[in-house]
């Protein structure tokens, strides 16, 4: 499954970003998927703008999002998770347990889409 990983990046220091975004990538790939990691994307030069066009054209390419725990502060997690469940993609959160990345867990997260939704996309 080809996964696409989310989570605040703006106004955090680059060592912290890294790290966490790598973990979850390396944690995805231990489990047979393929990822999509936004770092690799886009350029420090690049406007949020800019990002988000190439971040979302990737996005929705994948099979599934994974939401790293910050996910909730970062007004670009949360539009690459509104578009991901309008999408009826898989949406998972990924929780390193104590930070030991072989006890970490990726929860799926119920799809918020309502069968009203549904047909009105049919």
């Amino acid at each position: 499954m080809k996964v696409y990983i989310a989570g605040k990046v703006s106004d955090l220091p680059s060592w912290e970003v890294f790290i966490k975004f790598a973990q979850a990538e390396m944690w995805l790939r231990e489990k047979g998927h393929e990822t999509v990691n936004p770092l690799r994307l886009c350029s420090s030069k690049w406007t949020w703008e800019q990002c988000m066009r190439v971040c979302i054209t990737e996005l929705v390419k994948c099979d599934a999002i994974c939401l790293l725990k910050d996910w909730g502060d970062s007004p670009g997690a949360v539009t690459e998770h509104y578009v991901a469940s309008r999408l009826g993609m898989r949406v998972m959160v990924f929780i390193p347990k104590n930070g030991i990345l072989s006890n970490a867990v990726c929860r799926d997260v119920a799809r918020n889409v309502s069968t009203a939704d549904k047909t009105e996309r049919q």
